[in-house]
C-alpha cells in the first residue's frame, strides 16, 4: 500500500473529526462519501446496485481477491442507516457525530487491511 495515500486517509478523518464541532452534519455526510468511495470504488467495473447488494452480504473484491466477510457488509448496511437516522434527529449530539465518524473511520480501516492482504 503507498504510505502517501494512508497519510491522506489520516488526514482527511482528523479534519473531518476537527470539522465536526462546526459542521457536523456536513461532516458526517462527508465520512459516508469518503467511506463510499471507498466501498464502491473497489470494484471496478460493476454498477452500483449490483455492488450493494453484493457488498451487504459481505463479498468484496479486492483485485484478486474476493473478501467474504457479512459482518463487514452488515456493519458498512448499518453505517448507512445510521447516518440517514442522525440526519433525521433535529440538532444531534456532537458526540454522537463523532462516534458516527470514528465507526466510519475504523471501516475504513477494516477495508484498507483488506486490501493489503490482497496486493
Amino acid at each position: 500500500m503507498d504510505t502517501s495515500h494512508v497519510k491522506k486517509a489520516s488526514t482527511e478523518w482528523a479534519s473531518l473529526k476537527k470539522e465536526a464541532t462546526i459542521f457536523p452534519i456536513y461532516s458526517m455526510r462527508k465520512a459516508w462519501d469518503v467511506l463510499e468511495k471507498e466501498i464502491y470504488g473497489l470494484s471496478s467495473g460493476a454498477t452500483k446496485t449490483t455492488n450493494t447488494d453484493s457488498i451487504m452480504r459481505g463479498k468484496i473484491e479486492l483485485g484478486k481477491i474476493t473478501v467474504l466477510d457479512p459482518r463487514l457488509g452488515n456493519l458498512i448496511h448499518s453505517l448507512e442507516y445510521t447516518r440517514l437516522s442522525i440526519e433525521t434527529i433535529q440538532s444531534p449530539p456532537v458526540s454522537m457525530i463523532l462516534e458516527y465518524i470514528q465507526a466510519c473511520e475504523r471501516v475504513h480501516w477494516i477495508i484498507d487491511n483488506y486490501r493489503k492482504l490482497a496486493s
